[in-house]
Order: C-alpha cells, then structure tokens, then sequence
C-alpha cells in the first residue's frame, strides 16, 4: 500500500452499498451473489411485473431490515 492509498483509505469515509433500502445488497449478500446482479434482476422483473415487485420489495425491506 503506498501513501497515497494510505491517505484517501484513512480520510475518505466509507459509503454504505445500499442505494434504496439495502434489499438487494442483502439478498445478495445471503444467496451469496454479486449486488449488481441481484439489482439486475430486480430491475428486469420490475419491468414485467412492477406491482409484484413492488410488493415483494416492500416485504422484504421489513423482513431483511438490520436491528439495530
């Protein structure tokens, strides 16, 4: 690791990977696959069945929320 790399690793926060509701970053994460493939699918299932998705999104969020 150079010095550069020191420097942002230490000064630069580190940006959560969640972009709505960190679904798909869990669902990932538990079926152990890449998030953007997860998001890909997601984005390809919205587009032919939105309200499905949509509700299945929603639940899952609840369900798959961190405790805090």
């Amino acid at each position: 690791m150079t010095e550069h790399d020191t420097y942002y690793s230490t000064t630069r926060p580190q940006q959560p990977r969640k972009k709505v509701a960190g679904v798909c970053v869990n669902v990932a994460n538990r079926l152990d696959m890449p998030t953007w493939l997860v998001r890909v699918i997601t984005v390809l299932l919205a587009l032919t069945a939105p309200v499905l998705v949509m509700v299945a999104y929603f639940i899952a969020w609840i369900v798959l929320s961190e405790r805090t």
